[in-house]
């Protein structure tokens, strides 16, 4: 362990740019997070009506009402007047799911029997939202029918269980407690939309700054430094574990400053902090593994960097760093899964609208490949000490 800490100690004196270029990294993910926000809030926000911002001219919606009670009619309010869509009500959901298909409506939002009565008694219900790979659209229904949900717990809980007085609260003022949490602060779509390209912008920085570490590698062994260290008391693996974990510092250090400063600046991003920090963490190791293997198996740095700015540059394109890949694309959607940032964006995308999300087997399918990536380095590197 000490030799591993000596040899880390070392890399930091010879990368004192590339720490820096971590720093720089966050302050710039930083302000590209503040400028995407900031656009946002001035280019959409209705002058006629500040306190809600509307999510597009009618988007139209299927509505499937099975329990016909005064929570479902205020949530059609909500749809019709407040959102501004355009609510197809219908009961056979088959032909609502064709339309959907066709792209005739975008989701199809269905309000299980007893959603009332459960409200009621204290005990909110969920609703059930289809929607296809229409991002835009579907995740920002997502947000504001999951703020309206958070909105009936809050009447749920202060009626106590008590029907009469719930019934009482939603119908004395129907903007009351729906609304409110739009007021005076951004569209949390917009904000949540910016999140979520930003996260995919720093996945690419983190690849590139973690490149210098095999850089650093390859210098080592042009420069006979690393058949030095192998003569010396410090082991080769010591040698590759020290200089990793400089790699993973750097990577911490961007993943920290923007994942600090994004939910210190906005509180309802949907997504769990802790749980953004560690998938990014684990895609920080598996980048810094990647860098390792690419150093073990490339002898030339110009052969380096070209292979390590391709992938950088198409496996955040590939992986869906800035757009969705859907899966219906077939071979692309396949090709897609095999990059990290895939299942990365995914988790952002699929959990920003859904409370119930479970994060759990990506973040496992995010270890997998960190620990693949370093099995593989392990496998090159025992073959290349013989």
């Amino acid at each position: 362990m000490k030799n591993i800490l000596l040899i880390c100690k070392n890399s930091v004196r010879r990368g004192v740019l590339m720490l820096l270029a971590a720093v720089m990294a966050a302050v710039f993910m930083v302000v590209v997070f503040k400028a995407l926000t900031l656009s946002g809030e001035d280019g959409e926000k209705d002058t006629d009506s500040p306190e809600i911002v509307k999510i597009s001219d009618k988007i139209e919606t299927g509505l499937i009402d099975r329990d016909h009670s005064l929570l479902s009619e205020d949530l059609r309010d909500y749809l019709e007047n407040t959102l501004d869509m355009e609510v197809i009500l219908e009961n056979d959901y088959e032909l609502l799911a064709g339309m959907l298909i066709d792209r005739d409506i975008s989701a199809i939002i269905e309000i299980p029997e007893g959603f009332h009565a459960d409200a009621a008694a204290g005990s909110v219900g969920e609703l059930v939202i289809t929607t296809l790979d229409d991002y835009e659209n579907g995740v920002f229904i997502e947000l504001y029918l999951n703020s309206y949900m958070q909105s009936v717990k809050v009447l749920s809980d202060g009626a106590g269980g008590d029907a009469e007085m719930f019934e009482r609260m939603l119908s004395v003022d129907p903007q009351t407690g729906r609304v409110s949490v739009y007021e005076n602060r951004e569209d949390r779509a917009d904000v949540f939309s910016a999140f979520v390209f930003a996260e995919g912008f720093l996945l690419m920085l983190i690849t590139g700054v973690t490149l210098f570490v095999s850089n650093n590698i390859i210098t080592d062994r042009q420069q006979g430094t690393y058949s030095r260290i192998v003569c010396s008391p410090i082991k080769p693996v010591e040698y590759i574990t020290g200089t990793a974990l400089f790699g993973v510092i750097c990577g911490t250090v961007m993943n920290t400053g923007f994942t600090v400063y994004a939910y210190a600046s906005h509180e309802d991003l949907a997504v769990p902090p802790g749980i953004v920090f560690a998938a990014c963490e684990l895609f920080v190791l598996f980048s810094v593994g990647l860098c390792i293997m690419l150093a073990l198996l490339i002898r030339s740095k110009q052969t380096l960097f070209t292979v390590g700015i391709g992938y950088t540059t198409f496996g955040c394109m590939l992986g869906g760093a800035w757009f969705p890949i859907a899966d219906s694309l077939g071979a692309v959607g396949n090709l897609a899964k095999v990059f990290p940032q895939y299942w990365f964006m995914g988790m952002l995308r699929d959990s920003g609208g859904n409370p119930g999300y479970r994060f759990l087997p990506t973040l496992c399918i995010l270890a997998l490949f960190a620990l693949l990536v370093y099995l593989i380095s392990a496998v090159v590197f025992s073959r290349r000490s013989r």
